[in-house]
């Protein structure tokens, strides 16, 4: 048995392309990541952007992906929950489920990333713990087949086992342990400064609260840009990088950190593929803790060719060093 799943998680980046065409070119590269064996493809949600991170509607976009493909599972990390219907999303939820064979894996979280976008939605930060709890309640019970509220209606489609594929990502380990409770799998995002530090304590304290039914579910996610050479990965991510400073300008300023500083900060693993091997390794809170593992391979300057590209070396240079075997 492989030491993990190798999937592989996208923000849906595509600085001055229209929208059909960023969406046609992520189609086309989840089907060559299933032909490269593959796992599961994750998909981020964020609104209204019109920069990178353009993708408002995954469980759309997984429809599409569904007819596509055969095989690869099919997620979200994650879906800004507390901004959904939660019985309109449960059963869109059901209806993808239905259409990929069982292929769902649905993560879901409150969604820092869209922050701006709580207003529009006519709501703000102060309710947004209560109104996630609520409708968290609300998809558990629907994906369970419980009836719905005081009726005797039951989801429909129905989704035998997707109540079991859900996940949800956090950065506080007390709601780590809530999310073992609930029997979900855990999220761990990537732009991360010590793993040691923002990670393992989350690792720790859903494994010490799991009671099952079944196992644990842990994926993490990681930046991940091989190249020829350290030196030439690093100017390739340059790219990106710039464009990320201006993206995340509102939230922080990173004018101080050249490119190399600002790859270290937010823990990417670039390099040759013995060294992004090595350098994986040592990441204190992946190997011999995730059952997933969701490389990014996509910065906001790169195409979908350069993404392929990076996805092939993954899988057959760098993933089987770590344990991993394609899926056939």
């Amino acid at each position: 048995m492989p030491a993990f799943k190798l999937g592989f998680l996208t923000h849906v980046h595509g600085y001055g392309k229209p929208a059909g065409q960023v969406y046609a070119e992520l189609l086309d590269t989840i089907g060559a990541a299933e032909d490269l064996g593959y796992d599961a493809v994750f998909l981020a949600q964020h609104h209204f952007r019109h920069d990178g991170s353009r993708l408002p509607a995954p469980l759309v976009l997984l429809a599409a992906a569904a007819r596509r493909t055969r095989r690869i599972e099919l997620g979200t990390a994650v879906v800004t929950l507390p901004l959904e219907d939660p019985l309109r999303f449960a059963e869109d939820a059901a209806v993808l489920d239905g259409l990929s064979g069982g292929r769902v894996q649905l993560g879901l979280g409150t969604g820092g990333a869209n922050a701006a976008a709580y207003p529009a939605f006519g709501f703000t930060r102060d309710t947004l713990d209560e109104r996630y709890d609520t409708a968290l309640a609300t998809v558990h019970s629907a994906l369970a087949g419980a009836p719905i509220g005081e009726s005797s209606l039951v989801l429909h489609p129905p989704a035998p086992g997707l109540r079991e594929r859900v996940w949800q990502s956090t950065s506080r380990p007390e709601k780590a342990a809530r999310i073992a409770r609930a029997g979900d799998g855990l999220l761990l995002g990537t732009f991360i400064h010590k793993p040691e530090d923002e990670q393992l304590p989350l690792i720790e304290a859903y494994r010490a609260a799991w009671t099952g039914p079944g196992r644990p579910r842990i994926g993490a996610t990681r930046a991940v840009f091989p190249g020829d050479s350290r030196p030439a990965a690093l100017a390739d991510l340059g790219r990106g990088l710039k464009l990320f400073r201006e993206q995340v300008r509102p939230f922080a300023d990173l004018s101080e950190y050249d490119d190399e500083r600002l790859a270290e900060r937010i823990n990417i693993h670039y390099g040759t593929p013995a060294q992004v091997v090595d350098s994986l390794r040592r990441d204190p809170a992946l190997l011999g803790h995730v059952d997933y593992f969701f490389p990014v391979v996509q910065h906001e300057a790169s195409s979908a060719a350069e993404d392929i590209r990076r996805l092939e070396i993954i899988a057959t240079q760098i993933a089987p060093e770590l344990g991993w075997r394609p899926a056939s």
